[in-house]
Protein backbone atom coordinates (compact mmCIF):
# COMPACT_ATOMS: atom_id res chain seq x y z
CA UNK A 1 0.00 0.00 0.00
CA UNK A 2 1.28 3.45 -1.11
CA UNK A 3 0.05 5.69 2.48
CA UNK A 4 0.93 8.93 3.07
CA UNK A 5 -1.53 9.69 5.73
CA UNK A 6 -2.94 7.52 8.95
CA UNK A 7 -5.80 9.05 10.61
CA UNK A 8 -6.07 7.34 13.93
CA UNK A 9 -9.37 7.51 16.38
CA UNK A 10 -8.62 7.86 20.42
CA UNK A 11 -11.05 5.80 22.25
CA UNK A 12 -10.90 2.40 22.31
CA UNK A 13 -8.53 2.47 19.51
CA UNK A 14 -5.85 3.57 21.24
CA UNK A 15 -7.05 3.96 24.53
CA UNK A 16 -8.26 0.89 25.97
CA UNK A 17 -11.72 2.24 27.98
CA UNK A 18 -12.22 -1.95 29.01
CA UNK A 19 -8.89 -2.05 30.43
CA UNK A 20 -8.60 1.78 31.37
CA UNK A 21 -4.85 1.94 29.72
CA UNK A 22 -3.35 3.55 26.78
CA UNK A 23 -2.27 0.55 24.06
CA UNK A 24 1.52 0.35 24.35
CA UNK A 25 1.87 -1.30 20.99
CA UNK A 26 -0.10 0.76 19.49
CA UNK A 27 1.00 3.59 20.39
CA UNK A 28 4.55 2.02 19.05
CA UNK A 29 3.09 1.25 16.39
CA UNK A 30 2.11 4.98 15.33
CA UNK A 31 5.50 6.05 15.51
CA UNK A 32 6.98 3.44 13.52
CA UNK A 33 4.82 4.62 10.80
CA UNK A 34 5.39 8.12 11.60
CA UNK A 35 9.61 6.94 11.38
CA UNK A 36 8.87 5.37 8.06
CA UNK A 37 7.95 9.20 6.73
CA UNK A 38 3.88 8.21 7.10
CA UNK A 39 1.94 11.69 8.06
CA UNK A 40 0.11 10.84 11.37
CA UNK A 41 -3.19 12.42 12.58
CA UNK A 42 -5.48 12.02 15.44
CA UNK A 43 -9.25 11.98 14.44
CA UNK A 44 -11.04 11.72 17.80
CA UNK A 45 -14.72 12.66 18.32
CA UNK A 46 -13.40 14.88 21.74
CA UNK A 47 -12.76 18.49 21.27
CA UNK A 48 -9.16 19.67 21.18
CA UNK A 49 -9.09 20.60 25.24
CA UNK A 50 -10.24 16.99 25.42
CA UNK A 51 -7.77 15.59 23.60
CA UNK A 52 -4.57 17.69 24.85
CA UNK A 53 -5.75 17.04 28.30
CA UNK A 54 -6.01 13.17 27.96
CA UNK A 55 -2.58 13.54 26.79
CA UNK A 56 -2.42 12.45 23.40
CA UNK A 57 -0.20 15.27 22.42
CA UNK A 58 2.29 13.63 25.44
CA UNK A 59 3.02 10.18 24.41
CA UNK A 60 6.69 11.11 22.38
CA UNK A 61 4.44 10.33 18.83
CA UNK A 62 4.93 13.86 16.63
CA UNK A 63 1.78 14.30 15.44
CA UNK A 64 1.37 16.12 12.07
CA UNK A 65 -2.39 17.67 13.15
CA UNK A 66 -5.56 16.26 13.93
CA UNK A 67 -9.61 16.13 13.37
CA UNK A 68 -11.78 17.24 16.40
CA UNK A 69 -15.30 17.18 17.38
CA UNK A 70 -15.93 14.76 15.14
CA UNK A 71 -15.24 16.65 12.48
CA UNK A 72 -15.95 19.88 13.62
CA UNK A 73 -12.66 20.92 13.34
CA UNK A 74 -9.35 20.08 11.14
CA UNK A 75 -5.77 21.62 11.84
CA UNK A 76 -2.40 20.39 10.52
CA UNK A 77 0.41 22.79 8.67
CA UNK A 78 0.11 25.32 11.81
CA UNK A 79 -3.42 26.37 10.72
CA UNK A 80 -7.55 25.70 11.08
CA UNK A 81 -8.00 23.87 7.23
CA UNK A 82 -11.76 22.99 8.63
CA UNK A 83 -14.31 25.25 11.00
CA UNK A 84 -17.82 23.95 11.38
CA UNK A 85 -19.66 26.55 13.50
CA UNK A 86 -22.52 27.38 14.94
CA UNK A 87 -24.04 30.68 15.07
CA UNK A 88 -24.14 32.95 18.50
CA UNK A 89 -27.96 33.26 17.79
CA UNK A 90 -28.64 29.67 18.29
CA UNK A 91 -25.63 29.00 20.29
CA UNK A 92 -27.44 31.99 22.55
CA UNK A 93 -31.01 30.12 22.27
CA UNK A 94 -29.68 26.26 23.09
CA UNK A 95 -28.23 27.76 26.04
CA UNK A 96 -31.47 29.35 27.45
CA UNK A 97 -33.95 26.10 26.81
CA UNK A 98 -31.37 24.08 28.27
CA UNK A 99 -31.03 26.42 31.72
CA UNK A 100 -34.73 26.63 31.41
CA UNK A 101 -35.11 22.76 32.04
CA UNK A 102 -32.03 23.13 34.96
CA UNK A 103 -29.57 21.23 32.78
CA UNK A 104 -25.97 22.16 31.82
CA UNK A 105 -23.68 22.00 28.98
CA UNK A 106 -20.45 21.94 28.01
CA UNK A 107 -19.60 25.06 25.15
CA UNK A 108 -17.03 23.66 22.95
CA UNK A 109 -14.94 26.16 20.92
CA UNK A 110 -11.82 25.20 18.58
CA UNK A 111 -9.39 25.25 21.60
CA UNK A 112 -11.22 25.26 24.63
CA UNK A 113 -14.47 24.09 26.34
CA UNK A 114 -16.22 25.32 29.53
CA UNK A 115 -19.56 24.24 31.31
CA UNK A 116 -22.89 27.01 31.24
CA UNK A 117 -24.27 25.86 34.85
CA UNK A 118 -22.65 24.21 37.48
CA UNK A 119 -22.00 20.10 37.91
CA UNK A 120 -24.97 17.98 38.59
CA UNK A 121 -26.28 14.36 38.34
CA UNK A 122 -26.61 13.57 34.64
CA UNK A 123 -22.45 15.31 34.18
CA UNK A 124 -21.53 13.37 37.27
CA UNK A 125 -22.90 10.37 35.87
CA UNK A 126 -21.44 10.76 32.69
CA UNK A 127 -18.13 11.21 34.04
CA UNK A 128 -18.48 7.98 35.84
CA UNK A 129 -17.99 6.63 32.44
CA UNK A 130 -15.58 9.02 31.21
CA UNK A 131 -12.24 10.20 32.64
CA UNK A 132 -12.39 13.95 31.84
CA UNK A 133 -11.95 16.87 33.74
CA UNK A 134 -14.49 18.96 34.34
CA UNK A 135 -14.49 22.39 32.52
CA UNK A 136 -14.99 25.54 34.63
CA UNK A 137 -18.24 27.43 34.21
CA UNK A 138 -18.47 30.34 31.98
CA UNK A 139 -20.68 33.02 30.24
CA UNK A 140 -21.43 32.79 26.79
CA UNK A 141 -20.06 35.97 24.77
CA UNK A 142 -20.93 35.06 21.62
CA UNK A 143 -17.09 33.84 20.46
CA UNK A 144 -16.75 30.83 17.97
CA UNK A 145 -18.31 27.70 19.05
CA UNK A 146 -18.44 23.95 17.05
CA UNK A 147 -20.63 22.59 19.05
CA UNK A 148 -21.94 21.30 22.53
CA UNK A 149 -22.70 18.57 24.65
CA UNK A 150 -25.59 18.37 26.26
CA UNK A 151 -25.91 16.25 29.74
CA UNK A 152 -29.19 15.09 29.85
CA UNK A 153 -31.36 11.37 29.89
CA UNK A 154 -33.24 10.86 26.79
CA UNK A 155 -36.29 12.13 28.50
CA UNK A 156 -35.62 15.31 27.26
CA UNK A 157 -34.48 14.22 23.66
CA UNK A 158 -38.24 14.75 22.31
CA UNK A 159 -37.77 18.38 23.94
CA UNK A 160 -34.68 19.46 22.26
CA UNK A 161 -35.71 17.72 18.84
CA UNK A 162 -38.99 19.62 18.65
CA UNK A 163 -37.22 23.27 19.73
CA UNK A 164 -34.13 22.48 17.46
CA UNK A 165 -36.19 20.40 14.34
CA UNK A 166 -32.59 21.70 12.10
CA UNK A 167 -29.64 20.67 14.50
CA UNK A 168 -28.21 17.69 14.79
CA UNK A 169 -28.43 15.38 18.04
CA UNK A 170 -25.85 12.65 18.33
CA UNK A 171 -26.65 10.79 21.61
CA UNK A 172 -23.31 8.58 22.44
CA UNK A 173 -24.42 8.04 26.69
CA UNK A 174 -27.14 7.79 28.73
CA UNK A 175 -26.79 11.30 29.78
CA UNK A 176 -24.18 12.58 26.80
CA UNK A 177 -26.06 13.69 23.55
CA UNK A 178 -23.49 16.11 20.94
CA UNK A 179 -25.64 18.62 19.85
CA UNK A 180 -24.46 20.72 16.80
CA UNK A 181 -26.09 22.89 14.13
CA UNK A 182 -24.42 21.72 11.31
CA UNK A 183 -23.04 18.09 10.25
CA UNK A 184 -19.75 17.13 12.11
CA UNK A 185 -18.07 14.41 9.71
CA UNK A 186 -14.73 13.11 10.55
CA UNK A 187 -14.58 12.22 6.66
CA UNK A 188 -14.53 16.53 6.27
CA UNK A 189 -11.84 16.51 8.42
CA UNK A 190 -9.40 13.78 6.95
CA UNK A 191 -10.36 15.25 3.29
CA UNK A 192 -9.87 18.92 4.40
CA UNK A 193 -6.58 17.58 5.70
CA UNK A 194 -5.84 15.26 2.26
CA UNK A 195 -6.22 18.23 0.14
CA UNK A 196 -3.85 20.59 2.11
CA UNK A 197 -1.18 18.26 1.65
CA UNK A 198 -1.87 16.95 -1.86
CA UNK A 199 -2.95 13.77 -1.27
CA UNK A 200 -5.41 11.38 -2.71
CA UNK A 201 -7.68 9.12 -0.63
CA UNK A 202 -5.68 6.49 -2.04
CA UNK A 203 -2.74 7.38 -0.01
CA UNK A 204 -4.79 7.27 3.35
CA UNK A 205 -5.86 4.68 5.97
CA UNK A 206 -7.88 5.38 8.84
CA UNK A 207 -8.69 3.43 12.23
CA UNK A 208 -11.68 3.42 14.56
CA UNK A 209 -14.80 1.78 16.13
CA UNK A 210 -17.67 3.27 16.88
CA UNK A 211 -20.43 4.65 14.55
CA UNK A 212 -18.49 8.24 14.07
CA UNK A 213 -16.08 6.43 13.10
CA UNK A 214 -17.79 5.75 9.62
CA UNK A 215 -17.43 8.65 7.60
CA UNK A 216 -13.61 7.84 8.21
CA UNK A 217 -13.80 5.47 4.99
CA UNK A 218 -12.97 9.07 3.17
CA UNK A 219 -9.72 7.19 3.28
CA UNK A 220 -9.58 4.75 0.89
CA UNK A 221 -8.88 2.05 3.71
CA UNK A 222 -10.58 2.04 6.87
CA UNK A 223 -9.79 -0.63 9.81
CA UNK A 224 -12.01 -1.56 12.55
CA UNK A 225 -11.42 -2.89 15.39
CA UNK A 226 -12.50 -6.01 17.12
CA UNK A 227 -14.23 -4.71 19.57
CA UNK A 228 -15.82 -2.15 17.19
CA UNK A 229 -19.70 -2.13 16.68
CA UNK A 230 -21.12 -4.68 14.30
CA UNK A 231 -22.44 -2.05 11.97
CA UNK A 232 -19.17 -0.10 11.71
CA UNK A 233 -17.19 -3.56 11.09
CA UNK A 234 -19.81 -4.28 8.30
CA UNK A 235 -18.56 -0.73 6.69
CA UNK A 236 -14.58 -1.09 7.21
CA UNK A 237 -12.31 -2.76 4.37
CA UNK A 238 -11.22 -4.85 7.28
CA UNK A 239 -11.72 -5.98 10.40
CA UNK A 240 -8.60 -6.30 12.95
CA UNK A 241 -8.04 -7.89 16.60
CA UNK A 242 -9.38 -6.08 19.45
CA UNK A 243 -7.53 -3.13 21.09
CA UNK A 244 -6.33 -5.04 23.45
CA UNK A 245 -5.03 -7.97 21.20
CA UNK A 246 -2.22 -5.20 19.46
CA UNK A 247 -5.71 -4.75 17.05
CA UNK A 248 -3.63 -1.48 15.24
CA UNK A 249 0.25 -3.20 15.62
CA UNK A 250 -1.30 -6.12 13.42
CA UNK A 251 -3.74 -4.37 10.97
CA UNK A 252 -0.04 -2.30 10.47
CA UNK A 253 2.00 -5.49 9.84
CA UNK A 254 -0.98 -7.46 7.80
CA UNK A 255 -1.25 -4.01 5.01
CA UNK A 256 2.59 -4.34 4.97
CA UNK A 257 2.99 -0.97 6.56
CA UNK A 258 5.35 -2.59 9.55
Amino acid sequence: MKIKAAFFDIDNTLYDWKNREWTLSGIEAVKAIKKKGIKVFVCSARPYQSIQEFGVFDMGIKWDGYVASAGGIAFAKGKYLLKVLMEPSETYRLIKVAKANHLTMEIVTPKTRYLIAPRNEFLTNYYGTYSDSTPPVKRYRGGEVTGTLLFAPEKFDSLFREEFPDFIFYRFHETGVDVSSGPHLKGNGIQAILDAYGFTKEEAISFGDDMQDIPMKSASFFVCMGNGREEVKQAADMVTDEIWNDGVKNALVKLGLL
